[in-house]
């Protein structure tokens, strides 16, 4: 397995984007202009795929991203997404439906956060490790007023380090580096979703300096959250707004 050095990337945080030291390149994006009919498998979950939208006052801003269900009333998202969020935190689903959430997992080191969404009635994902290939991310962009579905390949797995979430302590990952998506601002918690229809990844990063190029964190580093969070209801801290 690849170690990356130390290269500039571009974190998809939600409704803004910021400049961190991380790995090497990563992706941009937008919808794309023509939708081309979806494998049945990837239409049938494509419903599971959730946006979140919240209030961070101390920061100032109202914070959108992409979350996607993998348990029943529970939704994973990346922990910047969420970050400082503490009034009106909710998930919309593709047919306009909006639900009450609250976070109930934050962890800033490995960026994963999951809410717990009550009224929530979506089929969970499965989350399973994936080899590289084809595969499709289901996200929001900002200012997108549907889902986007765009399809993406998996060129390979790789391990970054990079700061924490406060740059309090050097972190090693497991990630996947995509190509062929335009990903950007809204798209961080996307799901990255292969043939068969289970979650081999979350979408967190896009490239600087090379176009249509991205990261997700790979399954490995989902599952343990995912595992502890599956009947979490009570609430906890998102600590404060990521830089």
């Amino acid at each position: 397995m690849m170690r990356w050095l130390w290269w500039p990337i571009l974190l998809a945080l939600g409704g803004c984007s910021i400049m961190i030291p991380f790995s090497p390149r990563p992706i941009r994006a937008s919808a794309p202009a023509g939708a081309a009919a979806l494998p049945p498998e990837i239409a049938r979950v494509k419903q599971s795929a959730v946006r979140f939208s919240g209030q961070a006052p101390a920061c100032f801003k109202r914070i959108e991203g992409t979350g996607f269900v993998y348990a029943p009333q529970r939704v994973m998202t990346a922990a910047h997404v969420v970050a400082g969020v503490t009034r009106s935190a909710s998930v919309t689903t593709d047919d306009g439906e909006e639900y009450p959430a609250r976070v109930v997992a934050f962890d800033p080191i490995v960026d994963i956060a999951v809410l717990y969404v009550p009224d929530l009635s979506v089929p969970p994902l499965i989350i399973a490790d994936a080899p590289p290939g084809h595969a499709y991310v289901l996200a929001y962009p900002v200012g997108a007023e549907r889902e986007v579905v765009q399809p993406i390949k998996i060129d390979r797995d790789v391990q970054g380090v990079a700061p924490d979430l406060y740059e309090k302590r050097k972190v090693t990952k497991e990630v996947l580096e995509l190509s062929g998506a335009d990903i950007g601002p809204g798209s961080s918690g996307a799901p990255l979703v292969v043939p068969g229809g289970r979650v081999a990844g979350m979408v967190f990063a896009s490239s600087t300096d090379a176009p249509n190029r991205g990261y997700a964190l790979a399954a490995v580093e989902l599952l343990p959250i995912a595992n502890d969070a599956r009947n979490a209801t009570r609430p906890v801290s998102t600590q404060r707004c990521a830089k």
